[in-house]
C-alpha cells in the first residue's frame, strides 16, 4: 500500500566515484543528485538495507522518509503525545458513558422519592454506567410494573452525562362531587352568536347584545313567574367579542433559530488551534466534554453541536406589518384558541419610535363567554 524510500545526503571526497562502486555492488537509486562534494539520492527499502553494511568513510545522513517508515518515524518522534491522545480518549470515552446527574420531573415529593428508591433498585445511580435504550426500557416496564398503584407512565431520557425522568403519577378518579344550584353568566360583553342549554332556562338568544356579568342561561326554573326549581345550569355560550392588541416590532430583525440538528464531533486543540475530525455546521453552538493536558498544549473534546440559524435582517414596511399582524395574532389566540375564531382583523394605529415601530390592531372574534355562578340559598 505505502512505498519505502529513504532520502539521503551522502558526503565525501570523491562521491561519484562512491556511487559507481554501488552500482556495482547491486545498489541502485530512484533519484540522484550531485552538488559539488555532496550527493542526494533517493533509495527503496532493499537498496538500503544492502548500503547499510557496506563499510565506507563517507557520511551518509537521512534527510527524509516516506511510506511506512515515515508513519514510524513521526510515531517514535512524538510516541508520548499519541499515547496521551490515545489515553485521552479511552478516558473521555470513559467519563461519557458514566451518569453524573439523574433529574426527577416531579413536584411531587412521594413519587420523586419513590421513583428515585426504584431507580437505584435497577441500578440507575450517580457515577454508574449509562444503560443503553434497550435496557432503560427493561427498568422502565419493571418501575411501572411494581408501582402500578402509584404510577401511570415513566420515561427515562439519556441526555449526555445525565438522565431526565419523567413521571406521571396515577390518580384515581372519585365521584365528581354533585353540582350546586349555579347560573351560566357573560364573562365579557358581546353579541351571542351561539347559545346551547342541557340544563336551565336560556334567557338570552342569538344576536343579543350581553354586558359583562348578564345572567346567560339561569338556573333558577320558573312557571308564570314563580320559582319552581333550582339547578345547576349547563351549556355553553360563543358570542361575538373585540380587542385591541398593541405591539411593538423593531425595524431591524435579529434572532438566533435553535435547530433540531445535531451532530457528534470529536475536536482537537493545539496551542488553541481547534481542529475537528468531521466536518462541522456553519454555525453552532456546542456542549462538550473536554481531556485537558496540565503538561503538553492541547486538550480533546467530545462534543454534541446543535445547528444554529442567525438571522439579522431589516424589515421593509410590508414586512413590519406582517410581523406586527402576526404577534398580535398570536396574542389573540392564547384566548380564542382557534384560528378560525378570528373573524376580522384591521389596522387602527401606527406609531413610529426610535428603533421601533408601535402598531394597534383591532380584532373581532370568536369567544367562549361562559362563566358559572353559584345561587344564593337566600337569592
Amino acid at each position: 500500500m505505502f512505498n519505502n524510500y529513504y532520502e539521503l545526503k551522502i558526503e565525501g571526497k570523491d562521491v561519484k566515484r562512491f556511487i559507481k562502486q554501488l552500482y556495482n555492488l547491486g545498489i541502485y537509486f530512484e533519484e540522484i543528485k550531485f552538488i559539488d562534494k555532496i550527493v542526494y539520492v533517493k533509495i527503496d527499502s532493499n537498496n538500503y538495507k544492502k548500503l547499510s553494511k557496506v563499510k565506507t568513510i563517507y557520511k551518509i545522513y537521512i534527510t527524509n522518509l516516506y511510506g511506512i517508515n515515515k508513519i514510524k518515524d513521526i510515531i517514535k518522534k512524538y510516541n508520548i503525545f499519541f499515547i496521551c491522545i490515545l489515553l485521552g480518549i479511552v478516558l473521555l470515552n470513559i467519563l461519557c458513558n458514566i451518569t453524573f446527574e439523574i433529574e426527577i420531573d416531579t413536584k411531587n415529593e412521594e413519587i420523586y422519592n419513590l421513583v428515585e428508591r426504584q431507580l437505584k433498585v435497577n441500578g440507575i445511580k450517580k457515577y454508574t454506567f449509562m444503560k443503553d435504550f434497550k435496557k432503560r426500557q427493561v427498568i422502565i416496564n419493571n418501575i411501572l410494573e411494581n408501582n402500578k398503584d402509584k404510577l401511570e407512565w415513566l420515561e427515562i431520557e439519556r441526555v449526555g452525562t445525565k438522565y431526565i425522568v419523567r413521571v406521571e403519577e396515577r390518580i384515581i378518579k372519585t365521584e365528581k362531587d354533585k353540582c350546586s344550584p349555579r347560573n351560566i353568566i357573560a364573562k365579557k360583553t358581546g353579541i351571542i352568536m351561539n347559545i346551547t342549554s342541557s340544563k336551565g332556562e336560556v334567557i338570552k338568544t342569538v344576536n343579543d347584545y350581553v354586558k359583562k356579568g348578564d345572567i346567560l342561561i339561569s338556573g333558577i326554573i320558573t312557571k308564570n313567574d314563580e320559582e319552581k326549581n333550582r339547578v345547576c345550569a349547563e351549556g355553553k355560550v360563543y358570542a361575538e367579542t373585540w380587542y385591541q392588541v398593541i405591539v411593538e416590532v423593531p425595524y431591524n430583525y435579529k434572532e438566533t433559530i435553535y435547530t433540531k440538528e445535531y451532530k457528534k464531533n470529536i475536536s482537537f486543540t493545539i496551542f488553541n488551534k481547534r481542529y475537528a475530525l468531521f466536518k462541522d455546521y456553519n454555525e453552532f453552538i456546542t456542549s462538550e466534554k473536554t481531556l485537558k493536558s496540565n503538561v503538553l498544549p492541547f486538550k480533546i473534546s467530545l462534543e454534541n453541536n446543535q445547528k444554529i440559524i442567525n438571522i439579522d435582517q431589516i424589515y421593509t414596511n410590508e414586512e413590519l406589518d406582517l410581523k406586527a399582524f402576526q404577534l398580535a395574532k398570536e396574542k389573540i389566540l392564547t384566548i380564542v384558541k382557534e384560528e378560525n375564531n378570528i373573524l376580522l382583523e384591521k389596522k387602527l394605529k401606527t406609531t413610529p419610535k426610535n428603533s421601533t415601530i408601535e402598531m394597534v390592531i383591532f380584532f373581532k372574534v370568536k369567544e367562549d363567554i361562559t362563566l358559572y355562578q353559584d345561587i344564593e340559598e337566600n337569592g
